[in-house]
């Protein structure tokens, strides 16, 4: 924990591989080697404000994900409810894409093929997400639309169509 810090300083940490991570048998310790929930120690440590990351549908044709955490709106709903159940706030970061959206990638989701609807469809996954997740009762403190979206967003490349999307 960092000591006095003001009231509304966000200290936060991406646990966006968590679910993954342990689904593979990783196990998460305190400083006096007692193994413990990642959330709780996280909290203990003055972290109030969890980072995840979303892809709308991160899996293949055979269910494989393509990796980084395989977070769909079900994980981050999930990882939601652990971090507020912490007392900690939620950062919702919607890639707006399948799988990692940064300045050299900003590919459409699958489920997004026409670029004339996506910005409704962007406006309703969106809407459909963050209603999920306040029907779980998961504390969104912060959302992030896109993800290092400079140079595009969900398969756009052009600011005008970035900024009706936006």
């Amino acid at each position: 924990a960092v000591p006095d810090l003001a009231e509304d300083f966000a200290l936060g940490m991406d646990v966006s591989s968590v679910l993954a991570l342990e689904n593979a048998g990783v196990k998460y310790y305190d400083h006096d080697g007692n193994e413990r929930d990642l959330f709780e120690i996280l909290a203990e440590n003055g972290v109030n404000y969890i980072r995840v990351r979303v892809w709308n549908d991160p899996f293949d044709a055979q269910g494989n994900g393509y990796g980084g955490g395989n977070n769909d709106i079900k994980a981050a709903v999930e990882i939601g409810k652990r971090a507020t159940q912490h007392g900690m706030k939620l950062l919702v970061d919607f890639h707006y894409s399948d799988f990692w959206a940064d300045p050299a990638k900003q590919m459409a989701p699958k489920a997004w093929k026409s670029s004339r609807t996506r910005a409704s469809q962007l406006k309703a996954y969106t809407l459909e997400s963050l209603t999920l997740l306040k029907e779980a009762g998961v504390d969104v403190g912060m959302v992030q639309l896109g993800n290092e979206t400079n140079n595009g967003l969900a398969g756009e490349k052009s600011f005008p169509n970035m900024c009706k999307m936006l």
